[in-house]
């Protein structure tokens, strides 16, 4: 961790935050980020059918990616990591286990999750970044990381099916069960 997020961990702890919101370092600085409950839903049945479709895999969600890049570590709302490799205690995931990650877009993360967060998932060489909007219902889905940026994409609406590669495996999620503000 850096100093500044030793400081913002820190800050975090002594300030009482409603359950409602959450406290995010980035670029810009420390930001208060309000949590909808169409955030917290669609995030959950992600994870619902990562765990239902896609053996050998368990999710995760709100975690930190290692290692940090210029002094950030970019904080998935939701991935898996291969089951045989999870550890119970862990609060960050090495970028190396990741195959894919999915942001739920939130009023205050919409411009960051189009526009700054693939650039860190690509330089990473995350295979997949899904940006699933509940404030449009609609999805993203960049695929093949290089040179930093990713070079395909493909996007629908909630109710279609979504087609994540991870190795040797589809994961075919059911946006249909994603909820809108």
């Amino acid at each position: 961790m850096t100093i500044a997020e030793d400081g913002a961990v820190d800050l975090e702890e002594r300030i009482r935050l409603p359950r409602s919101m959450r406290l995010r370092l980035t670029r810009n600085g420390l930001t208060l980020v309000p949590v909808t409950q169409a955030h917290l839903t669609t995030q959950r049945r992600i994870a619902n059918q990562i765990e239902e479709r896609l053996p050998g895999w368990t999710p995760v969600g709100e975690f930190g990616v290692l290692p940090s890049r210029e002094g950030y570590s970019p904080e998935p709302d939701v991935s898996a990591v291969p089951s045989d490799t999870l550890k119970p205690g862990a609060s960050t995931f090495p970028e190396d286990l990741l195959r894919f990650v999915v942001e739920v877009v939130s009023p205050e993360s919409a411009e960051r999750d189009y526009s700054t967060q693939p650039d860190h998932y690509a330089l990473r060489g995350i295979e997949a970044y899904l940006v699933v909007n509940v404030l449009t219902a609609r999805w993203t889905l960049l695929t093949r990381p290089e040179n930093g940026s990713y070079q395909h994409s493909v996007s629908g609406t909630f109710g279609e099916k979504i087609e994540i590669p991870v190795e040797d495996q589809t994961l075919v999620l059911n946006s249909s069960q994603f909820m809108r503000v």
